[in-house]
This record gives C-alpha cells, structure tokens and sequence, in this order.
C-alpha cells in the first residue's frame, strides 16, 4: 500500500509518495494536483519526492491515462517545471516514461538523483527546498 503527502509552498507543489504506487494512489495524488492548481492564481512549480517508491503496479494505459489526464486539466495554463526526485532504476524509470509522455506540453518535467541538480532545475535555494519540501 502506497500514501503521499501534497502541499503548497509559495508558488511550489512539494509531494512526497511512498510504498506502492498503483492507479488508485496515482489518480489520488493528481486530483490533489488539480486542486492546488484550480485555486492557484499563478503558476505552480512542482517537486515529487518518488525516492521511498518500492513498487509499481501501473500499466502502460494507467501512466497513458494519467498523462492524458493531465495533459487535459492543465492545457490552458502555463509552463511549468516539475522535478521527480528519484533514487532506484524502478522509479526513475517510471518518471522517464511519463516525462516522454508528456513531452511537447506546457510541462517541462526533468528527473533528478540530487537535490543539488533539482534546486537549481527549479531556480529555488537547496536549503529552501530542503526544509519546505522534505
């Protein structure tokens, strides 16, 4: 069984998943998403931690849909930079294939091992990234 925690700080989605990763917790975690980004008055950057995933049961039609998904809720808005944060081939794969998935929209998603490479990725200080996100 999988969880995450999503919440905002200044103009920053910070999420946290662990354990299971399966379409129930992924459709989950995107409706949570939306949420943030329907209340929002600008864009939102985004930071996943997917470093404590120890499992994926999605298929190909699951991450499919997702994309889709959120290809859709978010065609009007603007660009945005997400970071996954990743430690294991298993989940840096899973963040490559969605990447791919989304690629030509307004989300500019890269997948890092460091927290160095994502603070400068996402333009913000390593310390402000690591105590509002960690």
């Amino acid at each position: 069984m999988g969880s995450f925690n999503t919440k905002l700080v200044d103009k920053l989605i910070c999420s946290k998943l662990e354990g299971e990763l399966d379409a129930e917790l992924s459709n989950s975690w995107i409706a949570r998403l939306e949420e943030y980004e329907q209340q929002a008055d600008t864009t939102l950057n985004r930071f996943h931690d997917v470093r404590d995933i120890n499992a994926v049961h999605l298929s190909f039609d699951d991450l499919w849909g997702l994309a889709q998904r959120r290809m859709h809720t978010y065609e009007h808005m603007g660009p945005t930079r997400t970071v996954f944060l990743v430690s294991t081939p298993l989940n840096y794969g899973i963040a490559r294939m969605y990447q791919a998935l989304t690629d030509g929209t307004p989300f500019h998603i890269e997948v890092f091992y460091s927290m160095e490479e994502a603070s400068e990725f996402l333009q913000l200080e390593l310390e402000f990234l690591q105590n509002a996100c960690l």
